[in-house]
């Protein structure tokens, strides 16, 4: 196995592509930004994307891209059956190879056996990815161009883009990209119209977002001192949740007092519409981050283990918090200062 540098083929015999990112939400929308440069690049060329479906709505309506392809991860249990999960599976795959793409490419920081099946099964002419080391060696035909893993820790966008560049592909303005229809606008003005939430005064959206098999959570109290701290001061707030956690919250909320409303869909893209049409977001840092920095939405990003330089919200306007590798360091009056630096900020420049 040689990573070269020479670039292996003439861009006129790339007429179609196959971007495979089989991991999360989060991971896919930094992933974006090499749509647009693969589109840039090759400007005629046929672009097809395969993701999982959890993360199916991050590239539905992209228009980089020419067709979505999706499967479902047998672990994720859409399938009763392992086996029915692996023949839906290969039914992707079998269509994806009749489509006989010249390139496919493995967009992960580092190697991964699974994504690197999906591009190997592509039947892909060129099929480019990180660079399998150790015990992975095994896996080094998936690949037949080699991208050596960044060791400087720089954002996942970036690193992202890393595995384009070595075959020349770039771009200068790094966009996020997540593409609303009307009737996922429509839905969250009708639900802010719906609960007296108003446009002339900013409003304010908490996300309670806990995975706590990962030591991802905030604790219950510091979300309730936030809101109450921003109630108090007369603010527009919003309450959101996955469909999961809608009940832990709503017996939350209720301890409160106050009518604070609360939104929760299966729906990503009518999620991102609620998330577009706030002025603060307020979140730890995850998937629901990256999907407020991709429609514009100003996200306070609460940090514990998981490394900013990588993970930041990104574009401008953003604020991290971080006291060490526990966001439960970080206090509720930390969270409302900066909602209140954001808002004031934001009033200046308007």
């Amino acid at each position: 196995m040689k990573s070269e540098s020479k670039i292996p083929f003439q861009k006129s015999q790339i007429r179609k592509i196959l971007l495979v990112r089989n991991d999360n939400i989060g991971d896919v929308v930094c992933t974006t930004p090499c749509l647009e440069a693969l589109r840039y690049h090759f400007p005629e060329a046929f672009i097809a994307v395969l993701v999982c479906r959890l993360t199916e709505e991050v590239v539905i309506g992209n228009p980089f891209v020419d067709k979505v392809y999706v499967y479902d991860k047998a672990k994720h249990g859409r399938y009763k059956f392992v086996l029915t999960a692996w023949w839906k599976q290969f039914q992707v795959l079998r269509q994806i190879r009749g489509e006989h793409f010249d390139l496919a490419i493995g967009i992960r920081s580092e190697f991964s056996p699974s994504q690197g099946w999906l591009v190997y099964a592509s039947g892909a002419r060129y099929r480019v990815g990180i660079a399998p080391s150790g015990k992975d060696r095994k896996f080094s035909f998936f690949y037949n161009i080699y991208v050596e893993p960044l060791k400087e820790a720089v954002h996942e966008v970036e690193r992202s883009l890393h595995v384009l560049r070595r075959i020349g592909v770039d771009i200068d303005e790094k966009r996020l990209m997540l593409k609303l229809f009307n009737d996922n606008l429509i839905q969250a003005d009708r639900f802010l119209s719906k609960n007296g939430i108003f446009n002339q005064k900013p409003v304010i959206c908490l996300n309670f977002n806990r995975r706590l098999e990962e030591g991802r959570y905030w604790e219950d109290e510091n979300y309730l001192k936030v809101i109450e701290s921003l109630v108090a001061e007369g603010r527009q707030v919003i309450v959101i949740t996955a469909p999961h956690e809608a009940q832990h919250v709503r017996g939350l909320i209720k301890r409160l007092n106050v009518g604070i409303p609360l939104y929760y869909s299966r729906s990503l893209k009518d999620f991102a519409a609620i998330v577009r049409r706030c002025d603060v977001f307020v979140t730890l840092q995850g998937g629901p981050m990256h999907v407020a920095a991709a429609v514009g939405t100003p996200t306070v990003a609460l940090f514990g283990k998981n490394d900013p330089e990588i993970w930041a919200p990104w574009g401008k306007g953003h604020m991290v918090l971080r006291k060490g590798n526990d966001a439960n360091l970080i206090g509720a009056d930390d969270v409302v200062a900066a909602i209140r630096g954001m808002l004031a900020r934001k009033t200046a420049a308007a």
